[in-house]
């Protein structure tokens, strides 16, 4: 089942996302949904990344101090 949203946004970026979207051979809304996954597909691998580097860290815990 397909969900719908609406997308409120003006003129100027409207058209930018549009030619954007030509230059790639996509509908807008072609490009919205690949941008959208794409977008999540990143977040999920940077934060995967994140997640498997703090599990890795085995540096002691120490903290620095300074003068102001």
């Amino acid at each position: 089942m397909s969900k719908k949203m609406v997308l409120s946004i003006d003129d100027a970026l409207y058209a930018r996302l549009e030619k954007h979207a030509r230059r790639n051979g996509e509908s807008i809304n072609e490009f919205f949904v690949r941008a959208v996954c794409d977008a999540l597909d990143m977040f999920d691998d940077f934060y995967d990344s994140v997640e498997s580097m703090d599990s890795l860290d085995d540096r002691p815990n120490i903290h620095f101090f300074g003068n102001n």
